[in-house]
């Protein structure tokens, strides 16, 4: 007799990184383009495959982080994790069909900021350095220099640190910015999806790497993403987690 047939892979945060987010996409109201899809617009209530492919981001309950979700990413302080929802098709045709948005919630980390890698590896408060941007000389080393300030932050079960680029005064040397953003803490362990993008050759990166495997083996982006960690000590954070 056949073998039964495989359990359809797994799905997580990773799978996301290769599916359209509607709430991003525009459309006319009234006259006027607009940002912010839904599932069951754009075409897809009678194109099951990129209803399939899409997903919306959306706003969970305050219990998470009270205010957190119910803020603007642009405005959210920090930006470090979002609330994504699957587009299902029901598989009908004609007026039946239906692009709907699916109940089950994922809480998903953004990835890194540019600021924020560059911030981690230039990290002058980090031990076993533990300097400030005033010992940071000549001018051009100040000004690859960052520097963490104020109190460590939590959002739900993410710690972070608001970090400040230092800058060099004329007259007064190198001096703390004023303005500062907001790291998820890189202390607390590196996510696959912060080295999503890393570059290992030509054009090819983690990711890459992953989505060709899982699409070859028929497995989940997680289950690929692990292999390649493996593999690659650049991809290692993708050996452990998602």
């Amino acid at each position: 007799s056949p073998p039964p047939p495989s359990p359809p892979p797994e799905f997580g945060c990773l799978e996301f990184e290769v599916m359209t987010n509607v709430r991003e996409l525009t459309k006319t109201v009234n006259g006027n383009e607009v940002i912010g899809q839904w599932c069951s617009e754009g075409g897809r209530r009678t194109n099951p495959e990129a209803c399939n492919n899409a997903y919306a981001t959306t706003f969970p309950s305050n219990a998470f982080a009270p205010g957190y979700f119910s803020t603007p990413p642009i405005y959210r302080a920090p930006n470090v994790r979002e609330q994504r929802q699957r587009c299902v098709h029901n598989n009908l045709e004609g007026d039946a069909a239906r692009c709907s948005m699916d109940s089950k919630q994922y809480q998903c980390a953004v990835r890194t900021s540019y600021n924020c890698s560059a911030a981690f590896a230039n990290d002058i408060r980090r031990p076993p350095q533990d300097k400030w941007c005033a010992a940071m000389t000549p001018r051009s080393v100040c000004e690859a220099s960052y520097a963490r300030a104020g109190n460590p932050w939590s959002v739900g079960s993410m710690r972070g640190r608001n970090y400040r680029h230092c800058v060099w005064q004329e007259g007064q040397g190198c001096r703390l910015s004023n303005a500062g953003f907001n790291c998820r803490d890189p202390d607390s362990g590196t996510l696959c999806i912060d080295v999503w993008d890393t570059v290992l050759f030509d054009t090819t990166t983690c990711g890459s790497l992953a989505i060709a495997l899982a699409r070859d083996q028929g497995v989940s982006f997680r289950a690929a993403a692990a292999q390649i960690g493996n593999a690659f000590s650049a991809c290692a954070p993708c050996s452990s987690n998602s």
